[in-house]
């Protein structure tokens, strides 16, 4: 236990040196989950399209208000891109078991020559160790050509309980996010919001770590040898 305490604060206090050290202005930022804690550098030039970052449980979410791609009339063309990272260091006593990344927002069309995409792809990072990353694009199943006003959405899950993370009880999530809007002809529009991303998309899920059978027991025998003190003292 005291191992999986020492990574955890090592890791926390090696993000923070890393960051402070290369931004002179770095402020890193603490939100405790409930089995996790996360960190991210405000100072971040990609992290103010997000804005204020929050927490409820284990998801972090963002509710941005200024994160948009806009085109207007004939050759009209525009791209909106943000990157952020927050690193996840699990409590003691818990291990990750999956993490799901996702935003929301909503787009708008008009004319046949209007188009918007919203693109976006998240890397999970051991923060001890950069070999051990997962890039994953976010998967969507919306349609982003009806005209008018519509909803869009996107998300990117990641299996964080299989082999590959053992031992693994600090992350990286790096999500790197690219929204365009076009048109073709005169009189058109286009634009697409991301106004959402996470608030119960960006979860992250743990297990308690079982305690080991040999401490069961030992326990165990602690319990049978106090009553059997107590009997002896009664006598």
């Amino acid at each position: 236990m005291k191992t999986g305490i020492t990574q955890a604060l090592l890791a926390a206090v090696t993000f923070a040196l890393a960051f402070t050290t290369s931004v002179a202005h770095a402020v890193i930022i603490h939100l405790p989950g409930a089995t996790v804690d996360f960190y991210y550098d405000d100072a971040q030039p990609g992290m103010a399209a997000f804005g204020s970052l929050n927490v409820v449980g284990d998801s972090i979410f963002a509710q941005p208000t200024n994160f948009f791609a806009e085109a207007l009339n004939a050759g009209g063309s525009d791209s909106f891109s943000a990157l952020g990272t927050v690193m996840v260091v699990a409590m003691p006593g818990y291990a990750f078991n999956l993490v799901q990344v996702g935003q929301q927002g909503d787009y708008t069309l008009s004319g046949a020559g209007a188009s918007v995409s919203a693109a976006a792809t998240l890397d999970v990072t051991d923060s001890n160790n950069a070999a051990t990353t997962v890039s994953t694009p976010l998967a969507s199943t919306s349609n982003y050509t009806l005209q008018g006003t519509n909803p869009w959405d996107s998300l990117a899950p990641v299996d964080l309980s299989t082999p590959f993370w053992s031992g693994v009880s600090s992350v990286d999530l790096t999500l790197d996010v690219l929204l365009t809007a076009s048109t073709t002809n005169a009189g058109e529009s286009a634009r697409i919001d991301n106004k959402f991303t996470g608030g119960g998309l960006v979860t992250i899920q743990t297990t308690p770590i079982p305690v080991p059978a040999a401490v069961w027991l030992f326990v165990s025998g602690l319990g049978l040898f106090a009553g059997f003190v107590r009997r002896r003292a009664d006598r």
